[in-house]
């Protein structure tokens, strides 16, 4: 369930645990992703900060996915609202170089969006 919650979350540009838990409480979309379950931000943050390193992997994947399969173009696309470089051109797109350029690129930009500040306990 949080899988699904924070994928669908960074797809739709909702990164802040707190916004996940009140879009659950909240949104149809994640109400039903939850199984109307209503995970608290704590919960959600610890999921994040436990598996950062397979979800990154998992975000790269699904991307690279979507690129093979023709869903998502070489245009502009936005993550979280940032433009990420790209080229929609015919004679530019399709060479295994510039593909693997272009793959390494994004990940270093996943890698960077999903950097983020473990949340501090207070004890």
């Amino acid at each position: 369930m949080m899988l699904k919650l924070l994928l669908y979350g960074y797809t739709t540009g909702v990164r802040s645990s707190r916004a996940i838990e009140k879009r659950c409480t909240e949104g149809v979309e994640l109400r039903f992703l939850a199984a109307n379950q209503q995970p608290d931000f704590r919960s959600v943050a610890r999921f994040r900060e436990r598996h950062l390193e397979a979800l990154e992997d998992l975000f790269n994947q699904i991307l690279m996915l979507c690129v093979e399969a023709g869903m998502v173009a070489l245009g502009g696309v936005a993550l979280d609202g940032s433009k990420v470089r790209a080229n929609a051109s015919r004679r530019k797109a399709g060479s295994y170089g510039r593909m693997t350029e272009t793959e390494a690129r994004l990940a270093g930009e996943v890698a960077q969006m999903m950097a983020f500040e473990p949340v501090k306990r207070f004890v």
